[in-house]
């Protein structure tokens, strides 16, 4: 499994994980969607006035964790810890565009301008995959 593998898997068949950041103290988890994906990253969106895009800002790195499988032993795990990168505004239409369902939570301009797009990069993927014997472990650095 390459990074981009991984990649695609949490975009188009895990999307919502759970991500932990930190402001310095303590962690912070919170459920977050990815909205697309390419060979050097992961795309996320988020409020400017949510306490996550603060912690974003203040400390650009993030460790998220997305889980698939019917149950325990047919699940695939993947974590990807990385550094964050503010891309603002003007990749929210691109990624409204790969996500529809946004527009139902954010239906005009006005609202979809409290967004701001992050680009997750350069960081480390790890893979426990259950589904398969012996279980499969992997490290990717990208």
């Amino acid at each position: 499994m390459t990074a981009r593998d991984c990649f695609e898997l949490l975009t188009h068949k895990i999307h919502t994980v759970v991500a932990a950041t930190s402001d310095g103290g303590d962690p912070v988890t919170c459920a977050i969607d990815i909205m697309d994906c390419d060979d050097g990253g992961l795309y996320i969106l988020t409020a400017k006035s949510k306490n996550f895009y603060r912690r974003l800002k203040a400390r650009p790195t993030i460790s998220l964790t997305g889980v698939c499988g019917r149950d325990t032993m047919s699940s695939v795990a993947i974590t990807v810890r990385g550094k964050v990168r503010e891309i603002g505004e003007s990749a929210v239409p691109r990624l409204f565009q790969k996500n529809r369902y946004m527009y139902e939570i954010y239906p005009d301009a006005r609202s979809q301008s409290a967004l701001s797009a992050f680009y997750i990069c350069e960081g480390s993927i790890d893979v426990f995959d259950l589904s398969v014997k012996p279980i499969e472990t992997r490290h990717i650095e990208w």
